[in-house]
């Protein structure tokens, strides 16, 4: 079992193209080099068109910076790949390439040339769900979330027209993405609808541009920080339902939730039985709220 390759050659010599992998595999990791059978050492440039098409096993994939082509439904209807990991080496990105995976939650890129922003569009053009986008590059890290949204498109026979209606906003963030730069200002202006259309995606957007702040404004960063202090226990209590530990770490370490948000945390981890984060909003609440001797703000025996 492993992968399955074909040789091919073009005028900067000979490569392989990976076909598909034999056997079962929950995390695809393509290698940079494959040896043919003559023992000749070949570099992976292209996965080849339906190589992995319709796989129920991938979860994950990393290709390596080797690799600058995906033709066309290379990884198509992988329903349960939720992670995916490449560099923008990525020249050539064909139609379809990562459609219908309706399970990708997040996608890391290695950014190792300035300007080469092509793949995200790419990538973000074939899916309509919600997507957590991180890069690395040189000037450091970047975290972005682009909500999903819903195409429409309604027919009227009688008047032989076709009318199409985007429902939801993460259209509109897609557009931030161009070929050469990510439109950090246009970005964070979308957050007030945001917080209208999907208010789980927000505290998710709000966090992530607070934790990797590049090219964060004031005025954005006063707003997110506005946000989920105001909707701090709804913030908490999606974060919490979610299971997002890292996130609500992080959210503690901003200092900014409330009383009633702490003992809502509180509440809703008691019945989750998980005493580690208990122990970290018990110790917040005695940091921000010292009770006095006579009263408790939280009770156990309340519950």
């Amino acid at each position: 079992m492993g992968f399955l390759f074909e040789e091919k050659e073009d005028r900067n010599g000979k490569y392989a193209e990976i076909t598909g992998y034999e056997g079962r595999i929950r995390h695809l990791l393509i290698p940079k080099m494959v040896e043919n059978e003559a023992g000749l050492i070949l570099p992976v440039r292209v996965i080849g068109s339906h190589a992995f098409d319709g796989r129920e096993d991938l979860c994950s994939v990393e290709l390596p910076e080797t690799v600058h082509t995906l033709r066309s439904f290379s990884f198509f209807n992988c329903i349960h790949l939720s992670h995916i990991r490449l560099f923008d080496s990525i020249e050539e990105y064909y139609d379809g390439s990562f459609r219908q995976c309706r399970s990708l939650q997040e996608i890391d890129v290695h950014l190792l040339r300035e300007g080469r922003f092509q793949i995200l569009r790419d990538i973000l053009g074939d899916s309509d769900r919600q997507i957590l986008l991180h890069l690395t590059m040189e000037k450091g890290e970047c975290a972005l979330l682009f909500p999903g949204y819903v195409d429409k498109v309604r027919e009227n026979t009688m008047a032989r027209q076709i009318h199409d209606t985007i429902e939801g906003c993460g259209y509109s963030y897609r557009q931030t993405v161009g070929r050469s730069q990510i439109d950090f200002r246009l970005y964070d202006k979308h957050f007030q609808r945001a917080t209208y259309d999907t208010k789980e995606a927000a505290v998710l957007i709000a966090l992530c541009r607070l934790r990797y702040p590049m090219e964060l404004l004031d005025w954005a960063k006063e707003e997110y920080l506005h946000f989920l202090k105001e909707e701090g226990e709804f913030s908490i209590s999606f974060l919490l339902e979610e299971g997002e530990e890292e996130w609500i770490r992080y959210y503690l370490s901003l200092e900014i939730l409330s009383k009633e948000a702490c003992e809502k945390a509180l509440s809703l981890l008691w019945k989750q039985e998980h005493p580690e984060l208990t122990a970290l909003f018990l110790a917040y609440q005695e940091k921000h709220f010292p009770k006095k001797k006579e009263e408790m703000f939280f009770d156990i025996s309340d519950l």
